[in-house]
């Protein structure tokens, strides 16, 4: 599967946001199609996920970088939304982590999830 190519973090208007603010809401993002949209959402989501556990565990991200045998400035990129992850890559993330990452719902205001 190919890797799109845009900067998930472009969703929020404060790209610092992407993996460390979980509450934060993603802006309408009109430079992006819907699928890079979703694809952003999903991987900020990730990120959030692998950043929360990281720092439950006390441990760094070059320390997953290692665990995971990959680069850590890249590793760094996507887990900041500068650059776009593959979806083999936020699975890697979260099995080695041990944390949930699926399902995740697109367009759905998580205060009215259920009542449709």
């Amino acid at each position: 599967m190919g890797v799109p190519r845009f900067r998930p973090a472009s969703i929020f208007e404060n790209c610092r946001d992407f993996g460390r603010n979980p509450s934060t809401r993603p802006g309408p993002a009109p430079h992006l199609r819907p699928g890079q949209r979703a694809w952003a959402i999903y991987q900020h989501q990730v990120a959030t996920v692998v950043l929360r556990e990281l720092r439950r565990r006390d441990q760094r991200i070059s320390e997953l970088a290692q665990q995971l045998d990959v680069d850590y400035d890249w590793l760094i990129r996507k887990i900041y939304g500068r650059v776009p992850a593959d979806l083999g890559e936020m699975f890697e993330w979260a099995l080695v982590l041990g944390v949930p990452v699926l399902p995740v719902k697109f367009g759905v205001d998580e205060d009215s999830a259920g009542t449709e």
